[in-house]
C-alpha cells in the first residue's frame, strides 16, 4: 500500500510507476523464466482471497537483476480521487511450468529487504500555476 494522502486536492497525477527490485536467482531456477503479475487489490474479504484487477504481466529471466517499472497511472489517479479504493497492489509469480512461487523465491525484494531495494512508487504531477 502507498500513502497518497499528501497529494494536494485537485492535483492530477500525470504518470505513476510502481518500481520493484529483482535480484538474480539463477542457482535455484537455472535458465527458468518467471511470469510476474501485478494486480490492483479491488476488494478485500475476511473469508476468502481478495478481488484483484490485473494491471500488467511480464516474463522475467531467473538470472535477471535490476529495477522493474510498472505503469500504475490509472490506479493511482483512482486512489487519489477515491482513497477508500486504495487497498494496495499485489504480486504473484509462477515458473514457466505454471508452479506458484513466492515473490521472494523469484528474487523480488519486498518491504523487509534492503532499504535501497525496497518497492516504491514514483508519481509525476502537472503543476498548476497560479499568479
Amino acid at each position: 500500500k502507498f500513502n497518497l494522502s499528501q497529494i494536494p486536492e485537485g492535483e492530477a497525477i500525470t504518470a505513476a510507476e510502481f518500481r520493484l527490485y529483482k535480484e538474480c536467482v539463477s542457482r535455484a531456477f537455472r535458465n527458468d523464466t518467471f511470469l510476474l503479475k501485478v494486480y490492483q487489490v479491488v476488494k478485500e474479504h475476511p473469508d476468502r482471497e481478495a478481488d484483484l484487477f490485473l494491471l500488467e504481466s511480464r516474463r522475467l529471466w531467473a538470472a535477471e537483476e535490476g529495477w522493474l517499472e510498472f505503469d500504475i497511472t490509472a490506479t493511482s489517479n483512482l486512489w487519489v480521487m477515491s482513497p477508500a479504493h486504495n487497498l494496495g497492489l499485489q504480486t504473484s509469480v509462477e515458473t514457466s511450468s505454471g508452479q506458484s512461487v513466492s515473490p521472494k523465491e523469484a528474487g523480488l525484494v519486498g518491504r523487509d529487504g534492503a532499504l535501497d531495494k525496497q518497492p516504491f512508487m514514483v508519481a509525476f504531477f502537472k503543476v498548476s500555476e497560479s499568479l
